[in-house]
C-alpha cells in the first residue's frame, strides 16, 4: 500500500432483501405408529429431520421427511425453514393428530430473516494507471438474533472477483442486532463480495480520471494465474467474454449515443456499465445420494436424488442425464422422479450453492453407469431389440436393475472450478422524480457445456431480476426500538414487476467452452449471474453523474449504496430548485 502511487478509501452500504419466494413456508406433520411423517417445504430434508428429533428428543430414525418441491426458496428453506417445521412437529407430536402450518405472507416476511446487509470499508492502492497493488477491505454485517448462517468466512475467496493483485486484506465482523435472524439468500457471501469490490474500482477510475471499462480490462487475470488464496486458473475467459460482448452489444456506439442524448435531454439522463464476473464452485464435502430402479415390465424408471426442484430445473437435467447414460432408445418421458427424502438422502447437503444440479446429475450418472455395466452384455446379444425387450430380458437372467450411489467430491484446491461471465447495461433515469428505466441489458455468461440451454438461460435471466430488484427496488424499513419489520406486503415493499424489467434483455451462453473440471463438462448456473447484477445500479451511478455534469459537480466521486430506489436516486441528482428555468 505504502509504494502505490495512490491510495483511495472508501465506504459503501448493502441492504437486506426478502428471498420472496412465491409459498410461503409450510409443512404437514403426521404422527404414525413408531415415527412423525413430514411433509415440509425444505431445501434440506437432512436438516429438518435433525431440527425435529431435536425438538421432540426423540431418534433421528422416528423422523421421515419428504419434498416433492418447494414452490421458490432462494435459501430461506434451508435452515431457517426449521421455525416452521418444528412448530408444526410439535402441535401433531402433543395433539397425536395430523397438523399443517402454514405462515401467511406477512408473517412469514417479518418472522423469517432476509439477506445479511452490510457496511463496506476498502482502502485500495494502485499504480498511475491503475494497477492494484493492495486492497485492504473491513465488512460489518448485520446478523439479526443469531450468527447461524453468516458468510464471512466465504467472502475472502471471492473479493478479488475477475482481478489479479496480490495482495489482500479482508475483516469481518459479525454484528447483533435486533432483527429476525437473517438467512442464506441466494448467492449469500458472493453477492456482497463482489459488489463491493466492483464499487472500488469504479472509484479508482473516478480518482484517476479514467473509464470504469479501462481499469476493469487491465486487472483481469490470465490464463495460469494464481489468486492470492493460491487457486491455479488453468481455465480462464474472462478476457474473451469482456471483449465479445463488448463487441455483441454495441457498448462504445451506445457510450457515445447516450452521451449524445444526454446533451440534448436536461431531465432525463442516460447511464452505461459493463461488469465482470469470476465466480468460484466449490463442491468440497457435499454429499448428495440418488437411486435408479429400472422396472421390468415397460422398461420404465424411477429415480429419486438428493436435491429439491425448486424451479432450478434439477429434476429435468437428471431424466436427461439418465436418458442419455443409459441409451437403448430410452426417453426422457419413460423416467419420473419420486420425492426427495430423508431416507434415500439420509446425512445429505441441502439444495443451496448453485452445486446440487449438477453433483446429483453426476450420483445419478455413476448410478447409470453400473447399471449399464449390468445391461450391456445382455443388449450385445439383442441387438435390434427396443429397450423394453432388453430390461425384460435382463429380469429373466436375474440382472438386479436398481442402483444406489452417493457423490462426496473432495478437491485439494479451494475451488473446483470458475464460472466467468459479463453483463452490460443501460439505464435512463428521471432526475426530478428518481425513477429508472432500464433499457437493456446484454449477458454472456460461461455455463461450460450445458446440459440445458433453455433452462440454463432462464437462471440467468431469473438471477438477474432478481438481483434487479435488490439493487433498485426492495427497501425493508425496521422499528428501531422493537427490531421488527414495518413493511410486510407489496404495498409497500417492491419486488420487481412487469414495469421494472429490462425492456431489452439478450442472454447467451459462451460457446465452444466445455468444462473439463466439471459434470458432463457443465458448469453451474443458479447464483453466478445475479453477481453481476448489479451493473443496473453502477449504470444508474452513471446517469447521475451526467445528472451533476449539468451543474458541475460531477468531479467527486460519490457511493451509490444498495438500494438505489427513487428516493435515493433522486437526492443524489443533486437538484436544485432555483434551477428550475427554461
Amino acid at each position: 500500500m505504502a509504494s502505490s502511487a495512490h491510495v483511495v478509501s472508501g465506504e459503501i452500504s448493502l441492504g437486506t432483501q426478502h428471498h420472496f419466494h412465491m409459498e410461503t413456508h409450510v409443512c404437514l406433520c403426521i404422527p404414525r405408529e413408531d415415527e412423525m411423517e413430514v411433509f415440509a417445504a425444505t431445501q434440506c430434508t437432512d436438516n429438518t429431520q435433525t431440527a425435529i428429533a431435536q425438538v421432540l428428543d426423540i431418534p433421528q430414525k422416528s423422523v421421515h421427511v419428504t419434498c416433492k418441491r418447494c414452490g421458490g426458496a432462494y435459501g430461506a428453506k434451508a435452515i431457517r425453514e426449521g421455525v416452521n417445521s418444528t412448530a408444526c412437529a410439535l402441535a401433531a407430536h402433543v395433539m397425536k393428530r395430523p397438523v399443517r402450518l402454514r405462515m401467511t405472507l406477512k408473517t412469514n416476511m417479518g418472522m423469517v430473516g432476509k439477506r445479511f446487509p452490510y457496511v463496506a470499508m476498502y482502502k485500495v492502492g494502485v499504480t498511475e494507471e491503475g494497477i492494484l497493488n493492495a486492497v485492504d477491505m473491513k465488512f460489518y454485517t448485520a446478523c439479526g438474533q443469531a450468527t447461524t448462517e453468516i458468510m464471512l468466512q466465504e467472502m475472502p475467496m471471492f473479493i478479488d472477483n475477475a482481478y489479479h493483485c496480490k495482495n489482500w486484506k479482508f475483516n469481518g465482523v459479525p454484528c447483533k442486532t435486533n432483527t429476525a435472524t437473517n438467512a442464506h439468500a441466494r448467492a449469500p457471501g458472493t453477492l456482497p463480495a463482489i459488489f463491493v469490490t466492483e464499487a472500488m474500482m469504479n472509484h479508482v477510475a473516478k480518482v484517476l480520471k479514467k473509464s470504469p471499462e479501462n481499469v476493469r480490462e487491465i486487472n483481469f487475470y490470465k490464463m495460469g494465474q494464481t489468486t492470492y488464496y493460491k487457486q491455479p486458473l488453468p481455465y480462464c475467459s474472462i478476457s474473451k467474454i469482456w471483449q465479445d460482448l463488448k463487441e455483441s452489444s454495441e457498448f462504445n456506439q451506445r457510450k457515445a449515443a447516450i452521451a449524445k442524448f444526454n446533451k440534448a435531454s436536461r431531465w432525463r439522463k442516460r447511464g452505461i456499465s459493463l461488469v465482470p464476473l469470476r465466480f468460484g464452485v466449490n463442491w468440497t464435502g457435499s454429499r448428495y445420494t440418488a437411486y435408479v430402479a429400472i422396472f421390468q415390465k415397460d422398461g420404465t424408471v424411477s429415480i429419486t436424488h438428493g436435491g429439491v426442484e425448486m424451479g432450478q430445473g434439477i429434476n429435468t437435467k437428471v431424466c436427461q442425464v439418465a436418458a442419455y447414460s443409459l441409451g437403448h432408445g430410452l426417453t426422457v418421458d419413460q423416467i419420473s422422479i419420486r420425492p426427495a427424502t430423508s431416507f434415500m438422502n439420509p446425512n445429505g447437503t441441502g439444495t443451496f450453492a448453485s452445486i446440487t444440479s449438477e453433483l446429483c446429475c453426476q450420483a445419478v450418472l455413476n448410478c447409470c453407469t453400473n447399471l449399464k455395466e449390468r445391461i450391456d452384455p445382455v443388449a450385445k446379444d439383442m441387438r435390434d431389440a427396443s429397450w423394453n425387450q432388453i430390461i425384460r430380458n435382463c429380469f429373466s437372467l436375474g440382472v438386479d436393475l436398481s442402483e444406489k450411489c452417493m457423490v462426496y467430491p473432495q478437491n485439494n484446491n479451494v475451488l473446483n472450478y470458475n464460472n466467468y461471465g459479463a453483463t452490460c447495461t443501460e439505464a435512463e433515469i428521471d432526475v426530478l422524480t428518481g425513477e429508472t428505466e432500464i433499457l437493456r441489458t446484454d449477458i454472456l455468461f460461461d455455463c461450460g457445456r450445458s446440459i440445458n440451454p433453455e433452462i440454463d438461460v432462464g437462471q440467468v435471466e431469473g438471477a438477474f431480476i432478481m438481483g434487479l430488484g435488490y439493487w433498485l427496488t426492495e427497501q425493508a424499513i425496521y422499528d428501531p426500538e422493537t427490531g421488527l419489520q414495518l413493511n410486510t406486503g407489496t404495498w409497500d415493499y417492491h419486488p420487481p414487476s412487469s414495469k421494472d424489467i429490462p425492456t431489452d434483455i439478450r442472454v447467451s451462453l459462451l460457446k465452444d467452452a466445455p468444462n473439463p473440471l466439471g459434470v458432463l463438462r457443465s458448469k453451474a448456473v443458479g447464483e453466478p449471474p445475479q453477481c453481476m447484477s448489479c451493473s443496473c445500479l453502477f449504470a444508474v451511478q452513471d446517469a447521475i453523474y451526467h445528472a451533476r455534469e449539468e451543474i458541475g459537480k460531477d468531479e467527486e466521486y460519490f457511493a451509490l449504496d444498495s438500494p438505489a430506489t427513487v428516493e435515493a436516486t433522486q437526492l443524489k441528482c443533486l437538484v436544485d430548485a432555483s434551477r428550475f428555468f427554461f
